[in-house]
């Protein structure tokens, strides 16, 4: 972009009018500190992707800093080829995580990494029907059984547990738009074993091509 334009590709994304609220980037690892400034004074969003970027070796994103100067965040998980897991529960635990080792006292608690995933991808989606639960909201939730083995002791601080703990495995409930998607840890209205086999053989017959 450089040789071509002569520009960095921030800078040529803002001569397209690709800035402002209702623009946001994946990833976000290379802004230099200006680029990060304008991001904060156009309100332009960053999803910030952890376990891809540590996969593919792409670097770290400058989350404490961005948190700082007020660039909205999201977190999402980039795509199959370069997650392979996408799971989000996964990511708000290797996002702190990561951010703990490569920033130390600076790195974002659990509960910021929780606000990162639910208001701030909100946010970031112009959605402000969802994100948190309020009167007039959607009802998207979902629900953990807190007496799990591996949440014994949890509870004292709920709002960071997810990202500090984690959650392994299926949610017991989840709710969408008020409705039942998912209940007691398996798919309301899918037929988990016949998709697993169906995406099984699909799987085999491209490999065998």
């Amino acid at each position: 972009m450089l040789e071509r334009e002569g520009m960095r590709p921030l800078a040529f994304m803002q001569t397209l009018g690709w800035v402002g609220p209702d623009v946001w980037y994946a990833h976000g690892i290379h802004f230099n500190d200006e680029e990060l400034k304008l991001l904060a004074e156009t309100g332009t969003g960053v999803c910030h992707c952890p376990a891809s970027n540590m996969k593919l070796s792409s670097g770290i994103a400058r989350i404490p800093d961005m948190l700082k100067l007020g660039v909205p965040i999201g977190l999402g998980v980039d795509g199959s080829a370069s997650n392979d897991g996408s799971s989000l529960m996964e990511e708000l635990r290797t996002a702190f995580l990561l951010h703990r080792l490569n920033s130390s006292r600076e790195a974002p608690s659990g509960y910021d990494v929780l606000k990162i995933a639910t208001r701030g991808s909100a946010r970031l989606l112009g959605r402000s029907d969802i994100g948190s639960l309020a009167a007039g909201k959607c009802c998207d939730l979902f629900l953990i059984d807190s007496r799990r083995m591996e949440l014994v002791g949890a509870c004292y601080d709920p709002k960071s547990v997810l990202a500090t703990v984690g959650v392994r495995g299926p949610v017991d409930y989840t709710v969408v738009n008020g409705k039942i998607t998912v209940r007691e840890g398996r798919l309301a209205s899918v037929d988990e074993e016949k998709l697993a086999r169906d995406a099984q053989a699909k799987c085999t017959e491209y490999l065998e091509k």
